[in-house]
């Protein structure tokens, strides 16, 4: 189906067409189309000692953690994990042709264009809990019933209920309601490029996020897409660049 070009069927279109018309309008000759300015990027710079082992990533979370202030390394994980447990009903919906044996580890149409199309009144509904007051206990309860149980969105290994504790405390639900719906529209690009550390605040019930870029490393589009619906929905997100310290 073509779709009229002011109407693009995702963020990354939206973002491949802005810079196509960009350099179409410079090769025409034409005015410039001013677009609105995009949110300037919230940084911080580190030096560091050059690890011995383990990645950049870690060397800056060792390098942030508090006691109070807990940093974890979840990269794309904890979102799409809170995303699955509370969408499990609709995610695992027996609609037809969505599953042909016991063993499968989520819906066989998981990516097709109807996916969420076929499941929007559940997904709805599932949404609609993070209104309720509960919906915590709700999400933690699932934890219980589904914990080790193979799911598309789930990372039993990372989330101990510790870091699930935490999570429910500090990410308010107006911020899970936004980040799920984001998936929503594409789950399979929008469940990548989200920041690689999130720190916890929980005596003050807040939290950043914090996308860690090495020596050369640079922004990728999926990753300033995240950058730009975080500062739209006022997500706290931090660009950390690191230069490793000269011996």
């Amino acid at each position: 189906m073509i779709r009229p070009w002011k109407t693009p069927g995702s963020d990354e279109e939206s973002q491949r067409l802005e810079r196509a018309l960009t350099r179409l309008q410079r090769k025409l000759g034409l005015q410039m189309v001013k677009k609105p300015k995009a949110a300037s990027e919230t940084r911080i710079d580190l030096v560091l000692p050059a690890p011995t082992h383990g990645s950049v990533e870690i060397a800056v979370r060792d390098h942030l953690q508090q006691d109070d202030a807990p940093v974890h390394y979840v990269e794309n994980t904890l979102l799409c994990s809170l995303f699955g447990l509370l969408c499990w009903e609709a995610i695992f919906a027996p609609l037809p042709g969505s599953f042909f044996h016991p063993f499968h580890s989520g819906p066989v149409d998981l990516h097709s264009p109807d996916f969420y199309a076929r499941r929007q009144h559940l997904f709805k509904r599932c949404l609609l809990q993070l209104e309720q007051p509960d919906y915590r206990q709700l999400i933690k309860a699932r934890y219980q019933e589904k914990f080790g149980l193979q799911s598309p969105f789930v990372f039993w290994g990372m989330l101990d209920e510790a870091r699930l504790e935490l999570a429910l405390q500090c990410i308010p639900a107006a911020h899970l309601h936004a980040c799920f719906t984001r998936l929503l529209r594409d789950l399979k690009a929008n469940r990548a490029g989200m920041p690689d550390l999130i720190q916890f605040y929980p005596q003050e019930h807040r939290y950043r996020m914090i996308e860690v870029k090495g020596p050369g490393d640079r922004l990728q589009d999926n990753q300033k897409r995240w950058l730009s619906f975080a500062a739209e929905h006022g997500i706290a997100v931090v660009v950390c660049y690191v230069r490793w310290a000269e011996a």
